[in-house]
């Protein structure tokens, strides 16, 4: 199955998509589009795919994908739970590079923003104050006139090309050898491993899943994501855990035997590895 080509509707006098988005969670399938998109979380958390990045999404998160970047947005399970004061809020922009027109990214005084565009083909995650400030003209967008849009938009781009308060997401080499047409079952392999990661997962198991040979199946994912598979397993069950640490409602062994480790110690070397503090020392970050 390949990543879903999504059409992004514009509206009928629009040149380009302004949303707000409320569901009661975010569960998009592995993706892309031609438009570059800006997403403000207002409300929510969960997992963020970028190419071959993964992150824990938050309240506040602000991120600019570049175009035909696949990328999925996963809710956490408590979200599926149907709990009727729990849902997700988005702000989302939707545009082609094109739609000023072919030559305005060409003039001088757009060479910021152009080089902004060509960066977000890694999709970049905005931080700092440049995040405060965008996120309250994401807010004010919505509500703006046809021609307000457009100046938002502008003015939002460039607040971004001239920060420096950012992070790029996915690595320049799976931008560099990313092929739309070659990612027949990343789709399955995200599903059944976020459906199944709390739980013991064999290379059986996971090759059924994506319809591929157990022999060949180490090297189709790694062609595909630049990352093995138990990595991207591992990144999984880590950042789960940071945010049962952050909650603070279980011990550290329970943690780690819901994320899917078999003992503590394991779990305590690799949650080092990735994130460069022992649970503790994580939980006791934010806990301050």
């Amino acid at each position: 199955m390949k990543p879903i080509l999504r059409k992004v509707d514009t509206g009928h006098n629009y040149s380009f998509s302004v949303r707000e988005d409320i569901y009661p969670y975010l569960y998009n399938h592995w993706h892309y589009h031609p438009e570059t998109e800006l997403t403000l979380i207002r409300k929510g958390s969960g997992m963020r795919l970028v190419g071959d990045s993964m992150e824990r999404f938050h309240d506040g998160d602000l991120i600019l994908l570049g175009a035909d970047l696949p990328h999925m947005w996963r809710s956490d399970e408590i979200y599926f739970q149907g709990l009727p004061d729990l849902q997700i809020e988005a702000v989302a922009i939707h545009f082609k590079a094109e739609f000023w027109g072919g030559a305005f990214l060409e003039l001088p005084e757009m060479k910021g923003i152009k080089d902004l565009l060509k960066k977000a083909k890694n999709g970049i995650r905005v931080h700092g104050r440049t995040r405060e400030i965008v996120s309250q003209k994401m807010e004010t967008i919505l509500h703006a006139s046809p021609v307000q849009r457009i100046e938002y938009l502008l003015a939002m781009l460039n607040l971004i090309a001239q920060s420096e308060e950012y992070t790029l997401l996915s690595s320049i080499g799976f931008a560099n050898t990313y092929n739309i047409s070659n990612t027949d079952n990343i789709n399955q392999i995200y599903t059944y491993t976020f459906n199944n990661f709390q739980n013991k997962i064999t290379l059986k198991d996971v090759a059924a899943a994506a319809n591929v040979s157990p022999n060949s199946f180490c090297r189709y994912f790694k062609s595909r994501t630049l990352k093995t598979y138990w990595q991207f397993l591992l990144e999984i069950r880590i950042g789960y855990a940071c945010k049962l640490l952050i909650e603070n409602n279980l011990s550290v062994s329970q943690i780690g035997y819901t994320c899917g480790f078999n003992n503590l110690s394991n779990f305590n070397r690799q949650f080092k590895i990735i994130t460069k503090k022992t649970p503790l020392q994580f939980m006791k970050a934010y806990s301050c």
